[in-house]
């Protein structure tokens, strides 16, 4: 059944709204929402009853539309348009189409080429409607919703099979259960609080609401268990195992297998495979990235089982590792030269696309048609809403700001050669510091890449703060390697940034401090902190051998 494929739009999946027309009672976003829709009777805002979904104003003179990038793209088989608590005011008709842009967002009335892969259909009110088509032969990045002439949806749907971006180089270390890499759950014991399904899904989540986690037990020895299907059988070398915002209520202790199966296996074939274990029963801690090294490198699986115990809820499950062996140990050695000899690079003009592993950009946004001051509109992915009674229009939410210690909790590590003696400390509450730093601009160019930091709980901004003689600065980012412990040259990137945007990073994203260039600049800062030194800001100094020069077009010293 076409309901059983992925929600390719859906919010956790990385789906998002990226223009509408018109969202006047309700907003576009609540079309993604992972949560069925709910009604509150007798709450209502300033503009009319609240609906959990996306409603326009009424007497539309043609249609309304919303347009959505889906979180992958993927050849679509279905949608479910839904209309749950809308009675009065639904979208009585509507229509779908699709489009393949996976460079640009596309923008309503530019030339991109739009297909209809859903043509007009009757909705009802207060009803879930189901429309399965055949998988399209093509795939596509973006979908278009058409309502006639205007009203209420409370949840879009879109349905269909992730389409993988794989590297060309198949022994190329990757996330084989990673759902972008069209890994899937296809068996667990018990998801009474969480679904399982989650524990594939993109970063590291908002709370506890989008783990996998099981109900109490209340029997002795009990154990809850996941199975999950790679998206491409491989020899498997590293496992993450992520516990965060499981603080109370994390398992105890984890146990990784895996098998070979070329066929589909059932609930009545799972336990006659031949399953070896990936990783031996280890301990858990609470709201931590645990990192474990697996064994039986030089097998091939395409299937891993992770059980925990006795119960509890785990955020995500990665598992790393190749598709194809490398040729041989000349090819290991080569690979992993060409990982650590990265040592001249250029800065690039800062783009959404090639900064979004790392972070935000905040910056103005031009109006691409004309729009009403009093206009509640989407644009760039970002809801904008009429301000100042109606003197200006509000960007709303142009970067998260994100702080994983919201209050004290436990932090607990188990030493690699002994995983049940651990150690606990406290991880201390952090409050929001909103400061200025004025930096002195880089001495010589290229510049020499000496050291990197990152905050591994809290996300971190800068916006300068422009005299008009400033042309921009240098971004420097990358992320982590597998064990989390240092910077993975490989995803190394620099940016020029223009002095009219600001920049975030997320949490756990090493960065070279702000490099002001030509002149000496301004930047306001936000982020949070503990004042625990360690636990705001870790910092990594590379040998003098691994240091990178980074050239920087168009700037001198």
């Amino acid at each position: 059944s076409f309901k059983k494929k992925k929600d390719l739009a859906s919010s956790t999946l990385g789906g998002k709204v990226i223009e509408c027309n018109d969202e006047f009672f309700a907003e576009a976003f609540n079309l993604l929402k992972p949560q069925e829709p709910i009604r509150e009777w007798g709450r209502y805002t300033e503009r009319g009853a609240w609906m959990d979904g996306w409603e326009t104003k009424r007497h539309s003179p043609s249609y309304d539309w919303v347009v959505i990038k889906l979180g992958f793209e993927g050849y679509l088989t279905g949608f479910d348009i839904n209309t749950a608590h809308f009675v009065g005011n639904h979208a009585p008709l509507a229509d779908v189409e699709a489009c393949y842009s996976p460079h640009k967002d596309p923008i309503y009335g530019d030339d991109t080429n739009w297909h209809k892969v859903l043509t007009k259909v009757n909705l009802g009110p207060s009803s879930q409607h189901f429309f399965g088509i055949q998988k399209t032969s093509v795939k596509f990045t973006h979908v278009k919703l058409n309502i006639y002439p205007d009203g209420g949806v409370a949840r879009f749907r879109v349905y269909g099979v992730v389409s993988a971006k794989w590297p060309i180089d198949p022994s190329t270390p990757i996330d084989l259960a990673y759902v972008g890499n069209e890994g899937r759950v296809i068996f667990h014991s018990d998801q009474h609080f969480g679904k399982s399904d989650n524990l594939l899904l993109p970063g590291r989540g908002k709370d506890m609401s989008d783990g996998w986690e099981t109900k109490r037990s209340r029997q002795p020895n009990h154990k809850d268990w996941v199975i999950i299907k790679l998206g491409a059988p491989g020899y498997l070398e590293k496992a993450e195992i992520d516990t965060a915002f499981f603080k109370g209520n994390y398992p105890d202790s984890v146990l990784l297998e895996g098998c070979f199966c070329d066929k589909d296996l059932s609930l009545e074939n799972i336990e006659s495979n031949q399953w070896v274990t990936l990783l031996e029963r280890n301990k858990l801690g609470p709201h931590k990235q645990h990192y474990f090294e697996l064994k039986e490198k030089n097998k091939k699986f395409s299937h891993v089982k992770m059980t925990i115990f006795p119960d509890g809820g785990v955020k995500r499950l990665r598992i790393i590792g190749r598709r194809e062996l490398p040729k041989n140990a000349t090819d290991n050695v080569a690979q992993s030269a060409t990982r650590t000899s990265l040592t001249r690079i250029t800065a690039t003009p800062l783009t959404y696309a090639s900064y979004s592993p790392y972070g935000h950009i905040i910056q103005s946004f031009p109006e691409h048609s004309s729009a009403s001051q009093n206009c509640i509109s989407v644009s760039h992915s970002i809801k904008v809403t009429p301000a100042n009674q109606g003197t200006a229009r509000k960007y709303n939410n142009i970067a998260p700001v994100i702080n994983f210690r919201q209050s004290d909790f436990q932090s607990q590590s188990s030493n690699s050669d002994n995983s049940t003696s651990n150690k606990t400390h406290i991880i201390a509450k952090a409050e929001p510091n909103l400061s200025l730093f004025k930096c002195s601009p880089a001495k010589s160019l290229p510049f020499i890449l000496r050291l990197m930091e990152k905050h591994p709980y809290s996300s971190q901004m800068f916006v300068p703060l422009n005299n008009g003689k400033v042309k921009g600065y240098l971004v420097v980012v990358c992320l982590s390697n597998d064990e989390g412990d240092r910077p993975d040259l490989s995803t190394l990137n620099a940016f020029v940034v223009s002095s009219t945007q600001g920049i975030s990073y997320h949490p756990g994203i090493w960065h070279h401090p702000i490099i002001a260039l030509e002149e000496t600049t301004d930047f306001v800062c936000l982020t949070h902190e503990s004042g625990v030194a360690d636990e705001d800001c870790e910092e990594f100094e590379f040998e003098e051998k691994d240091c990178v020069l980074i050239d920087v077009p168009g700037f001198n010293c």
